[in-house]
């Protein structure tokens, strides 16, 4: 939301405000337990913010792009420029850099094809709909989706505080949700 501020003057509405207090009070919920400040694992930190810096700047790049190409062309053209950069990267650290098991193959097709086509591709048809600050918080889902599929898959508990934090995410993204319909068959947000 600062960067949408920032750098096209974006106002969000004092429901996304709302809303994202109250998901990142959720997410800190979900997290309390694990949460151990140590410096050995500063670095890991730091990758951290800057990984949430650079995911908002390609909210907003996107929801640029959005303006004027489809979802599956600036899905595509994302693709195309992320796959040759990190084809650089990977051959400067590792000269191999395809699978050799079934296994392998079959983590690499079920990242490409639900992750990135899947994850991706959808973010982008929602840029194109919803405003990027509630699209921002919706991101607050994949926590809750791994609390749940790590209990289901992995035996992980579930803490009461945990849950509770789940709720909040849920509540934050139903106070933030954008109201009204826009010309283009989407929502509009608030305020």
């Amino acid at each position: 939301m600062a960067f949408g501020w920032l750098l096209f003057g974006e106002r969000a509405a004092l429901s996304t405000l709302a809303g994202l207090a109250l998901c990142v009070a959720g997410g800190a919920a979900l997290l309390a337990q694990s949460f151990h400040l140590r410096p050995a694992g500063a670095i890991g930190d730091l990758y951290g913010i800057a990984t949430g810096v650079f995911f908002g700047l390609y909210f907003l790049a996107v929801k640029s792009a959005r303006r004027t190409h489809s979802a599956a062309r600036v899905t595509f053209v994302a693709t195309v420029i992320t796959a040759a950069l990190l084809l650089i990267v990977a051959l400067a650290f590792d000269h191999v850099i395809l699978p050799h098991s079934l296994r392998g193959i079959g983590a690499l097709v079920g990242m490409a094809w639900i992750s990135h086509a899947g994850g991706q591709g959808l973010l982008s048809i929602a840029l194109g709909r919803l405003p990027a600050a509630f699209s921002s918080l919706v991101i607050f889902l994949e926590a809750i989706a791994a609390a749940g599929l790590a209990f289901l898959l992995l035996g992980e508990p579930v803490s009461l505080v945990q849950g509770l934090g789940g709720l909040l995410i849920l509540a934050g993204i139903y106070v933030a949700r954008p109201t009204g319909a826009t010309p283009g068959g989407g929502a509009a947000g608030r305020g």
